[in-house]
């Protein structure tokens, strides 16, 4: 608690990162890629998927709990927006959006998931499906892109700031590109040059890709603790860090 409140709080996230990321590496040198498959990867029912949903759902009563934000309007509607986000990452988690709609066999209609952009483009595929994904799309590309458009220029000069939520977000942010190369090299290097991963390798892959994951919800949590003590507490509290309160 001290860090989070002294000048070098910046630092809370990239050794959040690193600390997580050894113990990841850790686990699976340790294991082998048969138990790194049953704790990690079981269709969102694997001990790691499993904690990963609860810290997401932790971190939006932890939002309301703990605001980040300033009393008045604005903090009903950023813990608002910031929920939403939180519950999209749920769904996601948990495959509960591919519940909207169920899988067509008309003749061409598009195989797997039907949320991805051939989908949209597959005139074969029932429109009234199309219109639901489209749907699905705009809310969350809208919501997501627009928070991110608004506080984008605050970040990026956090960053140079050593503002401490700045660098929490920027490593969520960061932290979602890792899992998604994890998630997709596999597929990409076994298609498009014909490599297949060891066993050993794969569950290194799975290690990095779910466990990165549950570190998702943690950042955010620092964030809003980060945020709460710098906008929400008496300076005499928090000295250190009340130079970022003017961002």
């Amino acid at each position: 608690m001290c860090l989070l409140k002294s000048k070098h709080s910046w630092m809370a996230a990239p050794l959040l990162w690193l600390v997580g990321v050894a113990t990841l590496m850790i686990v699976w040198a340790c294991s082998t890629p048969e138990w790194i498959e049953l704790h990690f990867d079981q269709k969102n029912c694997s001990p790691v998927e499993i904690a990963t949903v609860a810290l997401f759902f932790f971190q939006m009563g932890f939002l309301w709990f703990m605001p980040p934000f300033r009393p008045g309007l604005r903090r009903f509607f950023w813990s608002t927006t910031f929920s939403l986000i939180s519950f999209f990452a749920i769904c996601r988690e948990l495959d509960w959006h591919k519940l909207l709609i169920t899988a067509s066999k008309l003749p061409g209609a598009t195989r797997g998931t039907p949320f991805k952009m051939r989908f949209l483009t597959n005139s074969a595929n029932p429109l009234s499906d199309r219109l639901i994904v489209l749907a699905c799309f705009v809310l969350v590309i809208g919501i997501c892109a627009g928070t991110l458009l608004y506080w984008l220029p605050r970040l990026v000069k956090g960053l140079f700031r050593l503002h401490p939520v700045c660098w929490s977000i920027a490593f969520i942010g960061g932290t979602v590109i890792l899992v998604q190369l994890f998630d997709r090299a596999p597929a990409v290097l076994r298609k498009k040059l014909g490599i297949h991963l060891s066993d050993t390798t794969g569950s290194l892959f799975t290690a990095l890709e779910e466990g990165q994951e549950m570190l998702l919800p943690l950042f955010a949590v620092l964030a809003i603790m980060q945020a709460h003590f710098i906008y929400n507490n008496n300076a005499s509290d928090t000295a250190a860090i009340d130079c970022h309160r003017e961002l």
